[in-house]
């Protein structure tokens, strides 16, 4: 088997890491699209409901305006039944007795008619008010269905781009010393993901603490896999210019 040069192996582990690094996002990205596409439906959800209790309020409005002109009826009938016996009244008490109870029925009915008064009154206000909120309930569920198909569109590429990111990968894998899989895997889950860094100067992007001239010198002339003695990712060169480092 041809033995892989240092430099050629790091090379692989940094394409690795890269490759690892655009999974995770990716895993990260694909996870947060349903509880986005969800915060946006719960505002849809909530102008429904809005729109709901409204016509709700509505039916019960008008369901009491129609038991109230029932009972109205229904006490008009009773006074015309109560009327109809004064021609065959034969005493003031007997007469004065079914004048009260006449006017006891108009007072009753005054009461009922009031309150149908009211809540017409009540009913016509909330009638005014549906048109705004239906127009508020179909923009928000434009909104939402764009959005949708927004967030899906997103979720299709990212998908995709995920699939061939893993594609890449395991024919990577296939190239790299198993070895050094295992070493750079078993750095990787304990650090979280990283088992690559670059050394800029005499810092480790890893851990961001300072490694010895002996150590940046070696990792620059790139024969050996070096590692950070802090947190043990594999150390690549990775040239600073004046200008960032001035910064």
């Amino acid at each position: 088997m041809t033995s892989i040069s240092p430099k050629l192996q790091l090379q692989q582990l940094v394409l690795l890491q890269n490759l690892d690094d655009e999974i995770a996002e990716h895993n990260k990205l694909l996870a947060e699209v349903p509880t986005q596409i969800d915060a946006e439906l719960a505002e849809l959800d909530n102008k429904k409901k809005i729109l709901a209790t409204a016509q709700e309020e509505i039916k019960s409005l008008q369901d009491n305006s129609k038991s109230i002109e029932s009972e109205v009826q229904g006490e008009n009938d009773h006074m015309a039944k109560i009327k109809i016996k004064l021609p065959a009244v034969k005493t003031n008490k007997e007469y004065t007795a079914i004048l009260s109870e006449v006017d006891a029925v108009k007072v009753k009915v005054s009461g009922l008619e009031d309150k149908e008064l009211e809540i017409m009154e009540v009913l016509e206000e909330k009638q005014q008010a549906i048109p705004e909120i239906e127009k508020n309930f179909k923009e928000e569920d434009a909104h939402f269905q764009k959005y949708k198909a927004k967030k899906e569109g997103e979720l299709s590429r990212m998908t995709k781009e995920l699939t061939d990111y893993i594609g890449k990968r395991e024919k990577l894998m296939e190239q790299i010393d198993k070895v050094m899989v295992q070493r750079y895997e078993k750095v990787a889950k304990s650090r979280g993901g990283q088992a690559v860094a670059p050394l800029r100067g005499n810092i480790c992007q890893g851990c961001f603490q300072q490694t010895l001239p002996q150590m940046v010198i070696n990792v620059k002339v790139g024969d050996t896999i070096l590692q950070c003695s802090s947190c043990l990712c594999f150390l690549y060169w990775e040239e600073v210019s004046e200008a960032a480092t001035s910064k």
